[in-house]
């Protein structure tokens, strides 16, 4: 009988264990505005490589924010690119008939300088913590 119940306790314990590591949060919600000189940026992508290397990246909403989900805690290199975007085109899609993303208005897209583009180099980093909004305003 003790046998039988070591056996159900260590088996409980390695489950309680597993749970405890496999099943933890594996990160947060990175949300924020991208600026350049105090205007937001309407086009482009954010990209950021996490404390533990893991890369992120997603496209700049036209409002000049972002959404990044899954981040995990802690000091992250950024990189921002915006390069023109594309004329509009009201056929534009793919082979299913999916839209591409929208296009900021007219006059709204300006050029940011291409070495901010590479988060190993661009010099701009975010302290992600959970729940805080996590703008980036370059200069």
């Amino acid at each position: 009988m003790n046998r039988i119940r070591t056996t159900i306790t260590l088996t409980l314990f390695a489950a309680a264990a597993f749970g405890l590591i496999g099943c933890g949060p594996s990160g947060t919600t990175v949300e924020g505005k991208v600026t350049y000189q105090g205007k937001s940026v309407v086009w482009g992508s954010v990209t950021l490589v996490a404390a533990d290397g893991s890369v992120h990246q997603v496209g700049i909403e036209t409002n000049g924010t972002y959404t990044i989900p899954k981040v995990p805690l802690g000091g992250a290199k950024v990189g921002v690119e915006s390069s023109a975007p594309p004329k509009p085109n009201p056929n534009r899609g793919d082979a299913r008939g999916s839209a591409a993303p929208p296009t900021p208005p007219a006059g709204a897209w300006f050029a940011i300088p291409v070495t901010l583009a590479d988060p190993k180099t661009s010099g701009v980093t975010l302290d992600i913590r959970s729940g805080q909004p996590a703008d980036i305003d370059l200069k």
